[in-house]
């Protein structure tokens, strides 16, 4: 038992602190830890050495199959001298004196001649912003309310052409030969330079403003506060009769139309998608008779963002839509058609999207976003998960290996990675044991010596967490070299408990939470099993000996190199079973985590000390129904810490306990706890289920999430609460967890980046892109998974 009086000043204000939380829910005490006493185990000694728990085959493992990655291109790469744009444009390959893309903003044409910086070809001082831009054949058209303006590429100039007397002009729609003109007196015809270029509308009593004009390959689809209509090709002023219409007596229900996209084949393939104030709608027009089929992906509450303000049809069937809310795509990613949303600031350096471009014709070619801060652009390649993940070991290596210990790094310039320093994080153990772990079962998988070279870097660096306390049984947060330091903190750093080793090279951070304990512990067994050289696996032995040795002997609490129980590193009989924080939160995980690195330390050493430690914490002090139960108690739920750290606790257990009926309750434990982690349809979690022997293994979500974790790792500040197509996530993540309509969390390219630690159901977050992840987190379950034959190589 741990008195208060014991801590030092500071840890006693943060205990008190967590336990006045604590108290808060004592309403909620449930009986968590406390129930029916595991059956007495066995007192006889346990054959030593024995073989760790290796899980079946799959009969059909995840493929590795080439997939369409996108990649961001945003805010650090905004050009100076543009800003804002109302148009974006891919001209049509006879237009080879224009850019691509071409860029329009309120005042002008941006151009950079000579290849050089960029700059205005502007519109007249006086004249109103420009609100639009078309392609009229190979010409570039641009509108504004009270004139149209024809680009002379080779010359750098913009002939005007004002609009009648009382026309007001509200936009252009691009076509083949000639760009239609949208006024609030019906339709105009902009044909290209010279006399008679332009065809302005006829003020006829009854037109009405256009609201949307649409060149399809044989039709003309025109959208006003009447309804639709279609017009075969070509047309001429006058327009005559439309070859069909379809209004809101028909069944039109988008409110007044604001784009239109023709000959789309997904989610199905329709003749026409009309966008509106009121939302989507598909249309077919099979033998000039107009009917609406049932699109579910179109539902008002599946479309996720508002009134469109542009449209463009992709190369490969769907769609892109630009919204005052940002921008989003009908696409395939490998799990049927859906939406997909690109937000601030991952995406766009502002969600104003006025226009949206990209070439159908160039499959998976770039999309082009005009926004209220300038030009984004999203690419795309063909990738293995093996490829993309190749860029993931870069990224580590170049930036975020500090002396083999890897963590997040800081960017002096928010949103650009060149800028990167590597920084010391409280978790520097946890962090860096997915690196490990990755590269260690990226070499057995692969046998490239690189990899062994990472694990080897990193192994020593994590050993050295230990031995540079000068003590045998604490393992420090995080170690800086004093030589060669590039960090703001070299010298004196503040942001904690730091001392010097004994050796004066380099600065050791105390105060070690009982996470690190339980991170150390989660790596050290594969390492030692799976990739360390006998040198390697008498230090891991000694590694973990010292470390939990140093639990045993000091009645179960990390002490700290001055003598007392860090702040958080309880795991005592009198913490688990009698504190406030301990029956409300977090006893179960803590009892799993003792559990598993008393088991590991006996595989490790065959020291029955450890088994006798283990068994007395379980028939007295009933760790093991803590274990069992620790997703249960009362404040537990929700817990990113809680769950990463019971995960680490049972992976250990399962491949580790050699007693088979302890064995079936951690499995039990394990099932508990996997069903709430389930539902955050990670990666990590499916892959370790599988290995830890879990029922029913699924990789669809995992297979998903590799597939659809961002390219970059910057902490972007991500926007998704204006979103429409938000339904509450999970209770056991909290009232404010959202997930997608359609059953789905929200995909991890589209939200913050955090690690598994973190509440995966947030839909707004982020650090301001001053914040570069390592990515390990994608890494691990990859390699684990390509290691263990759950993901089979691409061919």
């Amino acid at each position: 038992m741990i008195a208060l009086a014991r801590l030092g000043s500071s840890r006693v204000a943060l205990r008190l602190g967590a336990l006045a939380l604590a108290l808060g829910a004592l309403g909620a005490l449930a009986a968590c830890g406390g129930g029916g006493e595991t059956e007495p185990l066995s007192a006889a000694p346990i054959p030593w050495p024995y073989d760790p728990y290796e899980p079946p085959a799959l009969a059909t493992p995840l493929a590795d199959a080439t997939f369409v990655q996108e990649q961001n291109h945003t805010s650090n790469e905004l050009e100076p001298g543009v800003g804002a744009l109302v148009a974006v444009l891919v001209p049509p390959g006879s237009a080879t004196d224009l850019e691509l893309p071409v860029q329009v903003t309120p005042r002008g044409v941006v151009t950079h001649p000579g290849g050089g910086a960029a700059a205005i070809v502007p519109i007249e001082a006086g004249d109103a912003d420009l609100v639009g831009a078309a392609f009229a054949g190979d010409t570039l058209a641009l509108v504004g309310p009270g004139a149209v303006y024809l680009f002379d590429a080779g010359a750098g100039t913009l002939a005007r052409h004002a609009a009648p007397a009382g026309t007001v002009l509200l936009g252009l729609a691009s076509g083949a030969t000639r760009a239609y003109l949208r006024t609030d007196r019906g339709l105009g015809l902009v044909h290209g330079p010279g006399p008679g270029t332009i065809d302005w509308p006829a003020a006829a009593p009854g037109d009405e403003p256009v609201d949307a004009a649409l060149e399809a390959a044989s039709a003309l689809y025109l959208a006003s506060a009447s309804g639709l209509a279609q017009y075969p090709l070509p047309v001429s002023l006058p327009l005559g009769a439309p070859s069909a219409t379809y209004t809101t007596a028909d069944g039109l229900a988008t409110g007044t139309v604001t784009a239109l996209v023709a000959d789309v084949t997904l989610p199905l393939p329709l003749d026409l998608v009309v966008l509106g104030t009121a939302g989507v709608q598909g249309l077919l027009f099979a033998g000039g008779a107009p009917s609406a089929p049932s699109v579910p992906e179109f539902g008002p509450t599946r479309v996720p963002l508002g009134t469109a303000t542009s449209a463009a049809r992709a190369a490969d069937g769907g769609f892109v839509v630009a919204t005052a809310e940002g921008a989003y795509r009908m696409l395939e990613r490998g799990d049927g058609p859906e939406w997909r949303v690109y937000g601030a600031e991952r995406w766009l350096p502002s969600e104003a999207v006025r226009a949206v471009a990209t070439d159908p014709s160039v499959a998976n070619g770039p999309l082009y976003f005009a926004t209220g801060a300038g030009l984004a652009t999203a690419t795309a390649t063909v990738v293995t998960l093996e490829q993309k993940l190749a860029s993931f070991v870069e990224r580590i290596v170049q930036r975020h290996d500090r002396d083999g210990a890897v963590a997040d790094s800081r960017l002096g310039v928010p949103g650009d990675p060149s800028t990167s320093i590597p920084y010391d994080s409280d978790n520097d153990g946890g962090w860096t044991s997915y690196w490990l772990l990755s590269e260690c079962f990226r070499f057995r998988a692969t046998g490239d010596p690189e990899a062994k070279a990472h694990f080897d870097r990193s192994l020593e660096r994590m050993l050295s967490l230990r031995t540079l306390t000068g003590t045998d049984w604490f393992v420090a947060r995080a170690v800086i070299r004093i030589e060669g330091c590039q960090l703001d903190d070299c010298a004196n750093p503040d942001d904690g408990e730091w001392f010097l080793s004994s050796d004066g090279a380099w600065w050791v951070k105390g105060d070690t939470s009982n996470d690190e304990v339980t991170s150390h512990m989660f790596m050290m067994g594969h390492a030692y099993d799976l990739c360390a050289d006998p040198a390697q696996q008498a230090a891991i032995r000694a590694h973990v000996a010292g470390i939990v040795g140093g639990l045993v002997d000091h009645g179960y609490d990390l002490v700290d190199v001055d003598g007392l129980p860090t702040s958080y590193g309880q795991f005592d009989p009198f913490y688990v079973n009698e504190s406030i924080p301990g029956q409300l939160q977090d006893g179960g995980r803590r009892s799993a985590q003792l559990l598993a690195a008393l088991t590991l330390a006996h595989y490790l050493t065959g020291d029955e000390r450890y088994v006798a430690a283990k068994r007395d914490l379980i028939a007295t002090h009933h760790y093991a129904d803590n274990a069992v139960h620790e997703s249960e108690y009362p404040i537990r739920a929700g817990s990113g810490d809680g769950d990463e750290l019971a995960m680490q606790a049972f992976f250990v257990l399962l491949r580790y306990e050699p007693e088979a009926a302890l064995r079936d309750l951690w499995l039990e434990g394990w099932r508990r706890t996997y069903g709430n982690l389930r539902l955050q349809q990670g990666a990590w979690w499916d892959l370790v289920n599988a290995v830890v022997g879990g029922d029913a293994p699924d990789l669809a979500n995992a297979g998903r999430w590799l597939r659809l974790a961002p390219m970059d790792m910057i902490r972007w500040t991500m926007h998704n609460s204006q979103r429409r197509d938000l339904a509450p996530g999970p209770a056991y993540y909290g009232d404010d967890a959202r997930m997608r309509s359609d059953g789905r969390i929200l995909p991890y390219d589209e939200r913050p980046n955090d690690r598994w630690n973190t509440d995966q159901f947030k839909a707004d977050g982020g650090l301001g892109a001053g914040l570069e992840m390592d990515g390990a987190d994608v890494l691990a379950p990859y390699w684990l998974g390509r290691y263990y034959g759950f993901i089979a190589p691409a061919p």
